[in-house]
């Protein structure tokens, strides 16, 4: 009869050769990322302790344990309570096979596709490829009830306004990298009334949505290897973007304020920047309270760090005037506030915006240019007009009244169904809200059974760096109607959770 046996921990083999371009830290955790990917350590494999690392390398302790944290939190690795850290089950990509065998290059090809693959692995679905909408799919807005004859009137109104060559040429040939101007002047005002932020026209630059924003400041802001400080329970857009940036996460626990930075910071450079979403965090629907975000910016002011403002789901807050934005509370010094169109009008509309320092327009502009040119102008004058003639207010007002609504509707249903089961939060703004399970409950088995029924859960689990929480499930509500939340509640009642 065969026993198995656990493998011993990973040999990681002699001490390198560290130089000093880059920190030691991040030359151990490439090192054994790297050993990871290639297949030299096997997953399940238990790797050495870090103070036989640390002892073997002759380096720090911290050092090292500060690369086993970042490679958990990647994913790479698993720690097991009183037992280590063991390498995690990864499915490596498939070895690309030659067009011709024996043609030279291939070895060099199957290098470069790893590293893409490494380097875009962690994109997840729901960024990559659009999701059906069924209930209670999150941040999806009800397009039914988009003025769109007010859009289309608004649309042919610009293309006929522009009567002669110069005007037509303006229109339709190409754009400013920083955006139309009509448009960062109507945007400056808006954000000025509704969220109290200190800007002009001169220091708006338009995008193409929160996440292309984000993903042009980390690339502006920070080099690789760079601190950055992430919501823990975090968004999957921010986390992408802090890897597509080979930025080094340090995960920012959330409580009952908001996100706050690690009682003990990593060992090495203060973070960079940090991606905090105040006004409504994701997923857990938490807003920042207002101590909690004038010492965020007080320890960013001191530390020389960003703080980059995702105004996340401001606009449909229920009840009571929201607190202001933390670029206002901070003058507009070291908070550059993002915001986007998409949910509030029609995600295809793929108009975002930055708020920032002049020091930051240029170097902004610049990223704008490589990574898209500039957006569509008679889409920016459209909006511009929406905006100024007051049609987003009066879309924003009317929808806030559904929203809250259906939550009611999805409250109700959840409470006579699905009582002992589920507990739904009221959420004070947006489009979802949270719901918690039983103590023990796996809520991504949950959230597959809902799938195989036609319906959408998003885990809270799923958005875990290193937090453990409660077992729950983001629903959406916002782009449903009474009748297909009823019916959905009704389908999960059916469900063995």
């Amino acid at each position: 009869m065969k026993h198995s046996r656990s493998r011993p921990p990973a040999d990681t083999t002699a001490a390198p050769a560290f130089d000093h371009e880059q920190p030691i830290y991040r030359q151990v955790y490439l090192r054994l990322r790297d050993a990871i990917l290639s297949g030299a350590m096997l997953p399940g494999q238990r790797l050495a302790s870090s103070r036989a690392l640390a002892s073997q390398f002759g380096i720090a302790r911290n050092t090292v344990l500060q690369a086993y944290v970042q490679l958990e939190v990647e994913g790479y690795l698993q720690v097991r309570s009183g037992s280590g850290h063991y390498v995690s089950q990864l499915r490596p990509p498939a070895p690309a096979k030659p067009a011709h065998a024996g043609r030279r290059g291939n070895d060099a090809s199957q290098h470069q596709a790893a590293i893409v693959h490494n380097r875009l692995d962690f994109v997840p679905q729901s960024l990559r490829h659009s999701i059906p909408a069924v209930p209670f799919r999150v941040n999806h807005p009800d397009l039914n009830l988009f003025p769109i004859e007010t859009w289309a009137r608004l649309q042919s109104r610009t293309l006929r306004d522009a009567r002669d060559a110069a005007q037509i040429g303006s229109l339709l040939g190409e754009g400013d990298a920083q955006g139309d101007r009509s448009l960062r002047r109507a945007i400056a005002d808006h954000v000025s009334i509704a969220r109290g932020s200190q800007c002009s026209a001169d220091s708006v630059l338009i995008t193409a949505g929160a996440q292309h924003a984000m993903d042009m400041l980390l690339r502006v802001l920070t080099r690789p290897g760079d601190a950055v400080g992430l919501e823990d329970p975090c968004f999957p857009g921010a986390y992408s973007a802090a890897r597509a940036a080979d930025c080094r996460i340090v995960p920012m626990p959330v409580d009952e304020q908001g996100a706050r930075l690690p009682t003990k910071l990593p060992a090495g450079p203060a973070p960079r920047a940090l991606l905090l979403c105040p006004s409504k965090q994701f997923p857990l629907g938490i807003t920042m309270s207002l101590p909690r975000r004038l010492a965020l910016i007080d320890w960013a002011l001191r530390s020389g760090a960003w703080i980059i403002e995702d105004d996340y789901d401001s606009e449909y807050r229920f009840d009571g005037k929201p607190i202001p934005s933390m670029q206002a509370l901070d003058g507009g010094r070291n908070v550059i506030y993002v915001g986007t169109f998409s949910k509030v009008l029609f995600p295809s509309l793929r108009i975002g915006f930055i708020v920032c320092p002049a020091a930051l327009i240029e170097p902004l502009t610049a990223a704008r240019a490589i990574s898209g040119r500039h957006g569509s102008t008679l889409e920016q004058r459209v909006l511009a007009r929406f905006i100024n003639d007051g049609h987003l207010a009066r879309h924003v007002r009317r929808m806030r009244a559904v929203y809250r609504e259906r939550q009611e509707v999805l409250l109700e249903a959840c409470r006579s169904a699905l009582s002992g089961r589920l507990v739904v939060e009221r959420a004070q703004s947006g489009l979802q809200t949270m719901a918690w399970l039983r103590p023990g409950t796996d809520d991504q088995h949950v959230a597959a059974q809902a799938q195989q029924a036609g319906i959408a859960l998003a885990a809270l689990s799923r958005f875990r760096l290193q937090t453990e929480r409660a077992p729950a499930l983001v629903m959406g509500f916002g782009g449903f109607d009474a009748a297909s939340i009823r019916g959905a509640v009704r389908t999960l009642a059916k469900l063995d959770f």
